[in-house]
């Protein structure tokens, strides 16, 4: 059997002839318009995140993403995710002996982050023990790494102990 296909003609008109080499079955009738992947891509307007890694390393020229779309990683200091876009989420746990009289606030362990973060960022941290409902933490935001995190006594009596810490900073890569 032969395959047809149907030509436009003009005025609305059809007219059925069979398949030959280099046809292609236009956009508006589901096909790609095109004999190669390249051009179907640029027929149905996909942009270059159609060929892109999903996962790998992230890379950009000019503000332009040219590498992977997510990159996650770790190290010593952490773990990280990055975004084609410049976004990054960096992120750590750890345990930490601390003392903290009455009412006070110490600093803890500065923190190296796990990739380099050459903008603007913000963070949180909190400690995870289940009795450490009386600390509150936060990271100290500062022009210049690595980050002090601080953690607060809320309570009347000194607080001493092995605690586990999170912490978490929104930044850009680039």
């Amino acid at each position: 059997m032969i395959p047809l296909k149907v030509t436009d003609v003009g005025g609305g008109a059809g007219e059925i002839r069979e398949w030959s080499v280099g046809d292609t079955l236009p956009v508006s009738l589901g096909g790609t318009g095109a004999v190669d992947a390249a051009a179907a891509r640029t027929n149905l307007g996909l942009g270059s995140a159609a060929v892109a890694a999903i996962l790998g390393t992230v890379s950009q020229s000019g503000g332009v993403p040219t590498g992977a779309i997510v990159q996650r990683g770790s190290n010593a200091n952490g773990e990280f995710v990055r975004f084609a876009d410049g976004t990054q989420i960096l992120f750590r746990y750890w345990t930490e002996a601390i003392s903290v009289p009455a009412s006070s606030t110490v600093s803890l362990a500065d923190w190296v982050l796990p990739a380099s973060s050459p903008s603007t960022y913000f963070g949180t941290m909190t400690p995870l023990n289940t009795n450490a409902d009386v600390l509150k933490g936060s990271l100290v935001i500062q022009s210049a790494l690595p980050l002090t995190p601080k953690i607060r006594n809320l309570s009347g009596a000194a607080i001493s102990g092995t605690y586990e810490f999170g912490a978490l900073v929104l930044s850009r890569w680039f």
